[in-house]
């Protein structure tokens, strides 16, 4: 039983082969995202001590954007988890939309949703993309990934949050010298591609003067990146905020329960900077 208003978040797959979430709270799930399937999805939840299909079906499954890492799998996922789909107006999904009844949510317009209450911001990429939060009680969850750059709204989203999952993809020297064509380098670190670990120190830096108290960051380049380089990076920019890395396509699971934000932290295994 998942006490009252905690938060418990389960990340499946965090980077470019794949990312999903699954946000538990009250007996109730929402889903973030479908860039790997059922087979693998599940596999990765049953890896964190839950089943991810059960006899209660998600309330959403939500996409953030089109891109094959975080919507590849958007049917096959929806279908399997007995899931309605939730897509801003801007994503396309053309295929996903011929099979299934595609529900719209908005930026800006805040959503409820049994426990959750899911609000969205749009942010800076080549592809129309959202940043979301999700509040539960007086605990608040930010999610923002595939950032060209960090715009003042995004600060001030994500600055409402108590516990913030943030893109840091790649290190500049690794892109440099990586396998990476001249004109997919200049995508990634363009500003509208990705954020790299000085631009997400950067942002973890004015994050840590408000209410955020947890940061950990996801979505890291396999290729132009580790997580020893992205909490480097971080942590050389904060004082007092925890930092934790979640490897590329590793499975991961906080627990965030009101009152201790820090709750879960041993069993995650990652050292605070």
């Amino acid at each position: 039983m998942v006490e009252r208003f905690g938060v418990r978040v389960f990340v499946l797959g965090s980077g470019s082969s794949g990312n999903c979430l699954v946000v538990e709270a009250e007996g109730e799930r929402i889903v973030v995202d479908a860039g790997i399937g059922p087979t693998l999805a599940c596999e990765r939840m049953r890896a964190l001590g839950a089943s991810l299909i059960t006899a209660k079906a998600p309330l959403g499954l939500f996409v953030t954007h089109e891109h094959g890492d975080h919507a590849a799998h958007a049917s096959p996922l929806a279908r399997a988890l007995k899931a309605p789909l939730y897509a801003h107006d801007a994503t396309a999904l053309r295929r996903v939309r011929r099979k299934l009844d595609v529900r719209s949510y908005a930026p800006g317009r805040a959503m409820p949703l049994g426990p959750f209450l899911v609000e969205a911001v749009a942010v800076p990429h080549d592809a129309p993309h959202v940043a979301l939060r999700v509040t539960v009680g007086r605990r608040r969850l930010g999610l923002a990934t595939d950032l060209g750059h960090a715009t003042r709204e995004i600060r001030a989203f994500l600055g409402g949050c108590d516990t913030v999952l943030l893109e840091a993809n790649y290190c500049p020297g690794l892109l440099e010298t990586g396998p990476y064509p001249p004109r997919l380098r200049e995508r990634v670190r363009g500003p509208i591609g990705h954020l790299a670990n000085e631009q997400a120190a950067e942002l973890a830096r004015q994050l840590e003067d408000g209410r955020v108290s947890r940061l950990a960051l996801i979505h890291l380049s396999r290729s132009n990146n580790s997580p020893e380089r992205a909490l480097a990076a971080v942590a050389s920019r904060v004082r007092r905020l925890p930092v934790e890395a979640v490897p590329h396509g590793e499975p991961r699971r906080f627990d965030v329960p009101e009152g201790s934000s820090m709750a879960g932290a041993e069993q995650l295994g990652f050292a605070f900077a």
